[in-house]
């Protein structure tokens, strides 16, 4: 490599950066992930650096955005990537992005559990999964009201289910004095 190759790279990682200050996040990661898998790259931890912190910022915005799928993607691309710095940080992202979308799965089978001849423990189940996630993403109002939906539903079995499922203790067994 020549030190004309180097500087190349170095602009590139500027352009970046600048991409990135500019609000430009698709542009700055796309440029970031390339010269992080570059494994001959000298600024290849920078740019591991880089496309984390730019990631981590776009999947922010497409789960504020109610945009989990997209979040997922980005993520996971970012963390194909050996060097991105912080993968740790990229991962709980992921799995608040597979939380948002596993909440908007176990929602739509509560409103399939209102069609008539529903099967009862199908659609107590998805009550009780969905107001169980639910708090995982600080929507504990939400959780409440989907308990509430439960134990209100028209079916009687439904709600018997629901209630049910309401009391039991999904804590693990734990020892007293273990947690030290």
């Amino acid at each position: 490599m020549t030190a004309i190759d180097s500087g190349r790279r170095s602009d590139r990682l500027d352009h970046a950066r600048r991409l990135a200050e500019g609000g430009d996040l698709d542009g700055a990661a796309a440029i970031f992930a390339e010269l992080a898998a570059d494994e001959d790259a000298p600024d290849r931890g920078e740019a591991g650096e880089g496309l984390s912190v730019v990631v981590e910022r776009m999947a922010e915005r497409l789960l504020e955005d109610g945009e989990p799928e997209r979040a997922a993607d980005v993520l996971l691309e970012a963390l194909s990537v050996s060097a991105v710095a912080d993968p740790a940080r990229l991962r709980v992202l992921l799995g608040m992005a597979h939380l948002e979308m596993a909440c908007a799965q176990f929602a739509g089978a509560v409103e399939d559990s209102r069609q008539e001849g529903a099967d009862a423990g199908t659609g107590a189940l998805a009550i009780e999964l969905l107001a169980r996630t639910l708090p995982l993403r600080g929507r504990d109002a939400d959780a409440e009201t989907v308990w509430r939906y439960g134990l209100d539903h028209p079916d009687p079995a439904l709600a018997e289910q629901v209630l049910l499922r309401l009391g039991r203790d999904v804590r693990p067994g734990m020892e007293a004095g273990a947690a030290g």
